[in-house]
C-alpha cells in the first residue's frame, strides 16, 4: 500500500522515507561527500603542492584527483539538505502542524549537539599547537607555512572568543571570521539561515493571516539582506533540492531497468559535474552543475520503489558512515593542524609510499577520533531533542 501511494503523491508527502533503499543511497552520498572534504584537507595539509610534483604517476594522479573535491562536495551536501528539510516543511505546512518552535529546536539540537563540542575541541588542539610550537616563523602556526587554501598564519589570529560566539550564532564569514584553525564551519553560515529562510518564503505564500505574512515578508527580507551576495547565490544550490522534493514520481520510469539505466547515467554526469571545475573558467557555474547534477540523480532513485527487507553490510556500512558524517566535517581540521604541526618540519611531504601509507595512518585515526565523537554526540540527538521538547511541553503545561 505504502509503494502504491508513492507513485502518485509528491515526494514531500513520502514520510517514511528509512522504508526505502534510496534513503541508504543518499545516506552513502552524504557521507562519502564528508570523507571527500576530510580527505581534501589532509593532502593541503600533509602534502606538497600537486603542481610540485615533477612526472607523477598513475596512482598519485588519481589520489590527486580525488582529494581536490572537498568544496564541490559540500555542493551535495547543500542538495541534500534542501531536499530533506524542505519536504519535512512543506509537509508540516500542508498538514497544518507547523510550529516554529518545535522546527528551530529540531534544527538546532541537530546542529548544535557536534558544534559546540566540535568549538571546544577547536579551542582544546589549537591552545595546545600555539603553546607547544608558537606563532614564530618556523611554526606551523606562524606566517612561514601561509597556505593560500587554508591561510593557517591566521590560526592565532582568528582564535578569539569573538569569532567561536560568532559561529554559534551562525555569523561566520558574515560578521565574523572563522575560529581558529576549524575552517570547515563556512558552510553552517549557510545551512542555518537556509533553514530560516525557505519556511519564511513558504509561509509568507501559504498563511493567511496578513500581520503573519508580513512578518515573514520582514524576516525572509532581513535574512536575504544580511547574509550577503555568496550565501544568497548559493541558495539557488539549496533550492534544487527543495525543488526535487515537491515533485511528483514520474510515470514514466516504472520500468525498473529504465530507471537503473538513468540512474547509473546520472552518476557518471555528476562524477563529470564535480571534476567540471577543471574546464569552466567560472567556480560558481562548476557548482550550479554539480547541485543540477546531484538534484536529477536524487530525483531518480527516489523514483525508485524498492524497500529494505533486510539490512546487510551495505546497508550498516551506509548508515553508520552517514552517521558520523556530521561529527568529522567538524572536528578533523583542528586535530589535523596539530598533527601536521607534530609530524612535519619546514616542508610537507612527498607522495612517495611512505608517506602515503603514513597518511593513511593519520586518516583512519582521525576518523575514528570522529567516529567516538560521534558516539556521544550526533548519535544522541534524537535522544536530546525529545529532552529539550519535553522541557518545552512541561513549561506550556504549566503556563496554561
Amino acid at each position: 500500500m505504502q509503494v502504491e501511494k508513492t507513485q502518485t503523491q509528491p515526494i514531500y508527502n513520502i514520510s517514511s522515507i528509512r522504508n526505502f533503499r534510496w534513503s541508504i543511497h543518499l545516506d552513502l552520498l552524504r557521507g562519502l561527500a564528508s570523507l571527500l572534504v576530510f580527505l581534501g584537507h589532509m593532502r593541503l595539509l600533509l602534502f606538497i603542492e600537486y603542481s610540485e610534483i615533477s612526472n607523477p604517476s598513475f596512482l598519485i594522479k588519481r589520489l590527486n584527483s580525488l582529494t581536490v573535491l572537498g568544496h564541490q562536495s559540500v555542493m551535495i551536501f547543500f542538495v541534500l539538505s534542501g531536499f530533506f528539510i524542505s519536504s519535512s516543511v512543506i509537509r508540516r505546512i500542508q498538514q497544518k502542524q507547523w510550529s516554529w518552535v518545535n522546527y528551530l529546536v529540531e534544527r538546532l539540537t541537530r546542529l548544535y549537539i557536534v558544534l559546540i563540542p566540535a568549538l571546544l575541541l577547536s579551542s582544546f588542539w589549537d591552545s595546545l599547537g600555539i603553546k607547544i610550537f608558537g606563532t614564530g616563523q618556523d611554526s606551523f602556526y606562524g606566517e612561514k607555512f601561509h597556505n593560500g587554501h587554508l591561510a593557517t598564519y591566521k590560526i592565532l589570529e582568528n582564535f578569539t572568543f569573538q569569532n567561536a560566539l560568532g559561529t554559534l550564532a551562525f555569523v561566520q564569514t558574515i560578521f565574523v571570521d572563522l575560529f581558529g584553525s576549524n575552517k570547515a564551519v563556512w558552510s553552517l553560515a549557510y545551512e542555518f539561515w537556509y533553514y530560516i529562510l525557505f519556511p519564511s518564503i513558504i509561509l509568507f505564500f501559504c498563511i493567511k493571516s496578513l500581520k503573519a505574512r508580513v512578518f515573514h515578508a520582514f524576516l525572509a527580507s532581513g535574512i536575504l539582506l544580511m547574509i550577503g551576495s555568496e550565501i544568497r547565490i548559493y541558495f539557488l544550490v539549496w533550492l534544487m533540492g527543495a525543488l526535487v522534493s515537491i515533485c511528483h514520481p514520474s510515470k514514466y520510469l516504472k520500468n525498473k531497468n529504465i530507471l537503473n539505466l538513468l540512474i547509473i547515467l546520472s552518476i557518471l554526469i555528476l562524477c563529470i559535474a564535480l571534476i567540471s571545475e577543471r574546464f569552466i573558467s567560472s567556480p560558481k557555474i562548476a557548482d550550479f552543475l554539480i547541485g543540477i547534477s546531484t538534484a536529477v540523480m536524487i530525483y531518480l532513485l527516489v523514483n525508485s520503489r524498492s524497500q529494505i527487507t533486510q539490512e546487510g553490510a551495505y546497508e550498516k556500512f551506509s548508515k553508520g558512515l552517514a552517521g558520523c558524517s556530521y561529527t568529522l566535517y567538524l572536528v578533523h581540521m583542528p586535530i589535523l593542524c596539530f598533527i601536521r604541526a607534530c609530524v612535519i618540519g619546514d616542508h610537507p611531504w612527498e607522495p612517495d609510499i611512505l608517506h602515503l601509507l603514513l597518511a593513511l595512518i593519520i586518516v583512519l585515526f582521525v576518523f575514528l577520533y570522529a567516529v567516538v565523537i560521534a558516539h556521544f554526540t550526533e548519535a544522541k540527538t534524537d535522544k536530546f531533542r525529545k529532552l529539550i521538547m519535553s522541557w518545552i511541553n512541561n513549561r506550556r503545561l504549566n503556563q496554561a
